[in-house]
């Protein structure tokens, strides 16, 4: 089982909110409120103490208001708040009712706690019931080595972040499953969510994504996505290990820049050219993991040779 290496950052959130929906369906297998239009949250805290104890990582389902409602703005039904977790944190149990509060303070709408862990041990880590004395919040937790992969084309494109999540979580050689894939892949890359495809493909062995590449090729298939489609196009012109190597350590290099981007983060030029000139694809990959919490981009480079 690889580790969450390709941990859910929250600009993969944002690029695809029903992602969400999706793992929530997974998890509860009940029918959710009725909703029209899924958005991620951007919370307009009143305090900086409020916005401390708020998620940035919201999910909310709307419908439209009804004619007896006031205003004509489309009203929350369901808030979801979605925290990846790699390793335990006793701090969450204190954060989390926090964010949960808040939200719902925010939304005025009922709201769930969805959390997602690469193993079935730690999801029992944190499935406890979160006692406040005068209440209580219970997380909704996914361990991601307990999906099954999709071998049903049909429902890879109508299932593609699970079929995606599945695969790249019980990496297989098995071509239905890996047909599959390429239907959800196709499902997704006319949309903002290939950064997702790109992020949790590269989770795939080695094996796996030999075994992608012929079908890429029997299907006539070109990948949008740069960790997949670089590495395939450049090993047909240089040689395909040597390609594929060279095209990883681009791919994850792009990755990383584009998700400091998009969380705000400056990066100076001395940073830049440390990135770029990283050639090590385990440290490239252990930068990708620090990049969903840092606040700054010299925390990358901690414990770490200059």
């Amino acid at each position: 089982m690889p580790s969450l290496e390709h941990e859910f950052p929250l600009d993969l959130i944002r690029n695809d909110p029903g992602s969400a929906v999706e793992l929530l369906k997974e998890i509860t297998g009940k029918p959710l409120p009725e909703y029209t239009r899924v958005r991620c949250d951007a919370a307009e805290a009143t305090s900086t103490a409020l916005n401390c104890l708020t998620s940035d990582s919201v999910v909310v389902c709307e419908r439209p208001s009804h004619p007896w409602e006031k205003g004509e703005d489309p009203v929350p039904v369901l808030g979801i708040i979605v925290e990846p977790q790699n390793g335990r944190d006793d701090h969450r149990f204190l954060s989390w009712p926090a964010y949960v509060a808040n939200t719902r303070l925010r939304l005025k709408c009922p709201v769930v706690l969805l959390v997602l862990t690469p193993t079935s041990g730690l999801a029992g880590y944190f499935s406890g019931v979160i006692d406040l004395g005068c209440g209580e919040v219970r997380p909704l937790v996914l361990a991601l080595d307990t999906l099954t992969p999709v071998t049903d084309p049909e429902a890879a494109a109508s299932r593609p972040i699970l079929t995606i999540l599945a695969l790249a979580n019980n990496p297989t050689e098995d071509e239905a499953a890996l047909d599959a894939l390429l239907m959800a892949l196709k499902s997704l890359d006319g949309s903002s969510s290939s950064l997702y495809s790109d992020y949790v493909i590269a989770a795939l062995s080695a094996t796996a994504r030999g075994s992608l590449e012929k079908l890429m090729k029997l299907k006539d298939y070109e990948f949008r996505t740069e960790m997949i489609g670089r590495p395939f196009r450049e090993g047909e012109a240089k040689g395909r290990e040597e390609g594929r190597v060279e095209g990883r350590v681009e791919g994850r290099v792009e990755a990383l820049l584009g998700f400091l981007e998009a969380r705000g983060i400056d990066v100076p030029e001395a940073a830049r050219e440390r990135i770029t000139g990283t050639t090590d694809i385990a440290v490239l990959d252990a930068w990708l993991r620090r990049s969903v919490d840092v606040e700054r981009v010299g925390e990358l480079f901690e414990d770490q040779p200059a």
